[in-house]
């Protein structure tokens, strides 16, 4: 599943360096999670003069964490998916999307991301039944145990969620995402149409051996959308009051309040108010005792909650509007000004020094390198920490293959004149000649890190079916891991 909450909760929480371009490289295994966060920034950044902040908020939730979404959502979709498009497809980058660079991309990985987006756009429900898909996971994943449901769900959170301080997260919510793969039933209404971006495309043969994709649910159906957004109650104590022992708030209106302030900052660019990212609580609760002189909330420039209006549903009827403006939209304030994020092809984390380094390095004119662009945080997940052990006996390899060429009957001269043939015969490649003005064989992974820089491994505290031995297992092995490549370890949560 897609997740791009790293990159928003970052431009969203810089009020002092506000000035700072950040950029941000984004390395997946698969093209379709590309589309996902693709979508996710593309929500997120709509200006309030298009989508309101609570229909935004509203609709990032529901395409982010529901198999079936509203017909107004499924329309924005569609939308959102035709403008994206014509961003793959182009090989410049479109005015009001400057934000997203996927020039890096292979060409392929180009057209896999085209073809995804196109599939999003359609409208034959027959070709992904999100419902049926669901339920032949769900089958294969509980095998017998399917009729013990809801049983199942509940034990997995009471027992093991709650154990683990993910208090917020309710069981009846928790079992029905399982059971149902509706996280998001944020106003009564008809959730019944197939969420296509959840939707992944995969090769299979049928029985007279020809090729054809099929496109399933192969995503999450065990720990839940609600731990992104639905845990975290730092905004306000008040969200982690408990009645008769229970939380009085559930994770879904918890992520609600956390997205919230999440778009209106992004907008912003400022701390957000109580009374907006929480508007339901009384006041006399809060110690929200903010005034705001020059910020006089109007329904034109701060629409904080506002209904599915006849209005905003003509903004999102992509049928009746001109295709071609839509995607000249304005992104809000300056902040598509200050960051960029790009994309760099699947799966090459490890190349990064090697085909990708000159992203990294700066070359000067004096013959020396000076390294620049470096990585203050990378960022990984717990399904790609194996990564780490491969970079670093790659990195073994390089060494020992270096200490190996230093050993030979080659002298000195001889290794110089063939370097000075390897740069003759790589100007044609940019990726390649930045090196050659420095050691070509010193140049590693750590290189192209900052001084001070931080590396965060995702936590598999919350996968239910790992054993707590299992956890710190799997702890001890990334602490490892990180050493072995130079790290330090900090904290381990």
């Amino acid at each position: 599943m897609g997740d791009s909450r790293h990159i928003l909760r970052t431009l969203s929480s810089r009020f002092s360096g506000r000035n700072k371009f950040e950029t941000f490289y984004l390395i997946e295994p698969f093209h379709e999670t590309y589309a996902r966060q693709m979508l996710q920034i593309y929500t997120a950044l709509e200006p309030y003069t298009r989508i309101g902040l609570q229909e935004k908020v509203e609709m990032y939730l529901e395409i982010f964490g529901n198999v079936m979404i509203r017909d107004v959502t499924s329309k924005y979709l569609i939308s959102a998916a035709n403008n994206l498009r014509r961003l793959v497809t182009n090989l410049g980058p479109l005015p009001s999307l400057e934000v997203v660079d996927l020039s890096h991309l292979k060409y392929k990985e180009r057209d896999m991301l085209e073809s995804t987006l196109k599939f999003w756009s359609g409208r034959d429900e027959t070709k992904f039944d999100a419902d049926k898909c669901w339920n032949y996971r769900l089958r294969k994943h509980l095998g017998t145990r399917y009729d013990a449901i809801p049983n199942v769900f509940d034990w997995d959170c009471s027992i093991t969620l709650h154990d683990r301080k993910a208090t917020q997260i309710n069981s009846k919510e928790y079992a029905h995402w399982r059971q149902y793969g509706m996280a998001f039933e944020l106003r009564e209404a008809n959730y019944n149409v197939p969420n296509r971006s959840l939707a992944s495309g995969r090769v299979f043969r049928n029985s007279a051996g020809d090729k054809g994709v099929y496109w399933g649910y192969w995503g999450d159906i065990i720990c839940s959308p609600y731990l992104v957004f639905g845990i975290d109650t730092s905004e306000c104590s008040e969200l982690n009051r408990l009645v008769n022992g229970k939380h009085a708030y559930a994770a879904s209106t918890i992520s609600e309040v956390n997205v919230r302030k999440m778009f209106w900052e992004l907008e912003n660019q400022k701390s957000c108010p109580l009374h907006i990212s929480i508007p339901f609580l009384d006041p006399s609760t809060t110690s929200d005792n903010i005034s705001f002189p020059d910020e006089e909330v109007s329904s034109q420039n701060d629409p904080t909650v506002e209904n599915d209006t006849d209005d905003s549903k003509q903004n999102m009827n992509v049928e009746n509007s001109n295709s071609d403006d839509c995607i000249f939209m304005k992104f809000p304030l300056d902040i598509a000004n200050t960051f960029k994020v790009k994309f760099l092809p699947c799966n090459s984390f490890l190349d990064l020094s090697i085909r990708y380094r000159s992203l990294f390095l700066k070359s000067n004119d004096n013959n020396s390198s000076s390294l620049n662009n470096r990585f203050r945080i990378i960022y990984i997940g717990n399904s790609l920490v194996h990564l780490l052990s491969d970079l670093h006996k790659r990195e073994s390899k390089k060494d020992n293959g270096l200490h190996s060429e230093l050993n030979s009957n080659l002298d000195a001269e001889v290794c110089n004149d063939k370097l000075e043939d390897k740069k003759d015969t790589s100007n044609e490649s940019t990726l390649e000649n930045d090196l050659f003005n420095t050691d070509v064989f010193n140049v590693s992974f750590t290189d192209l890190l900052e001084d001070e820089a931080l590396l965060i491994v995702e936590s598999i505290l919350y996968i239910v079916e790992v054993r707590s031995e299992q956890i710190k297992a799997y702890c001890e092995n990334v602490k490892q891991m990180a050493c072995d490549l130079g790290f330090e370890v900090s904290s381990i949560m």
